[in-house]
């Protein structure tokens, strides 16, 4: 099975440490953070606080589809990431754009 681009951009992050894994990770950056990437099944609290963290850090929030997220890193468990390399951020972000499983957050039920 061939990887998808965004599955290589999020590898790439991974082997250049330029990616914050976690909701308590994502809230802890202060600058740095070009793109937040959240998993459709994130809870309710821990979307607010990615909320919070977009808002702070004035960048886009891109939400994928449930236990999507996690599938592309290879690690289960990861709901939430910061990506903090800014041409990565924007290669994944024009990607996306793309492919229907990821949509960026506007505000409001999206």
């Amino acid at each position: 099975m061939e990887k998808s681009k965004i599955e290589t951009y999020l590898g790439f992050c991974v082997r250049a440490r330029k990616i914050a894994f976690g909701v308590d990770e994502v809230e802890k950056q202060r600058k740095g953070v070009f793109l937040l990437i959240s998993d459709g099944s994130l809870s309710e609290n821990s979307f607010k606080i990615m909320l919070k963290a977009q808002e702070k850090l004035a960048c886009p929030l891109l939400q994928t589809e449930a236990e999507t997220l996690g599938a592309l890193l290879h690690k289960p468990a990861v709901k939430a990431v910061a990506i903090k390399d800014k041409h990565l951020a924007e290669a994944i972000v024009s990607v996306a754009n793309g492919e229907p499983q990821f949509k960026l957050y506007s505000g409001g039920t999206n």
